[in-house]
């Protein structure tokens, strides 16, 4: 069995997470915790592959709020912590986020061909700086989501991938909804 590369392993983590809707209600912030029900059950998902990589003291509560540790192997290490945030902004688009790894020739490129979204590089020149690069989109009837969701990609890339022998301090995981 081939062992994946460090890009398709985080890719394949952003898509799963990206699935799972976790946009903001506006109508419910300040009235409960999580705001919407997406973001309770990406918690669920994140606590269980947190414990299913042996960290300790997994909780996952009923406001979205997860914390674990992973015990250090060095007590002359400080402890590190990594807090990331589970929802997603509303911007009245669909909060169904259709993610897409696309790589870029250049030019504008074709987000989604039935509703014809592009992204133009007069509107984003920017682009042209990663010709040749492998970039996610959405289908452009959503925000894309990455805020926060390639934090939470990164830091469970990160935790879940530590080798058993590797010395470190403590480090704590806290997401919130």
């Amino acid at each position: 069995m081939a062992v994946k590369s460090l890009e398709d392993r985080l890719v394949e983590r952003f898509m799963r997470y990206s699935a799972i809707s976790s946009q903001s209600n506006p109508a419910n912030v300040g009235k409960c915790l999580p705001t919407s029900p997406g973001q309770q059950e990406l918690a669920e998902l994140l606590a269980a592959e947190l414990r299913a990589s042996g960290l300790e003291d997994v909780v996952c509560d009923d406001h979205a709020t997860v914390t674990a540790v992973k015990r250090g192997r060095r007590k002359d290490c400080p402890t590190i912590g990594f807090i990331v945030h589970l929802d997603t902004v509303d911007v009245g688009l669909s909060p169904v986020v259709k993610a897409q790894k696309l790589r870029y020739e250049g030019g504008d490129i074709c987000l989604n061909k039935e509703q014809d979204i592009w992204l133009r590089v007069a509107e984003h020149p920017e682009i042209e700086r990663y010709v040749g690069e492998n970039i996610l989109f959405s289908d452009g009837t959503s925000v894309l989501g990455a805020d926060d969701k390639a934090a939470v990609t990164t830091v469970m890339e990160m935790i879940t991938s530590l080798r058993p022998n590797e010395k470190h301090g403590d480090i704590i995981v806290c997401c919130v909804p």
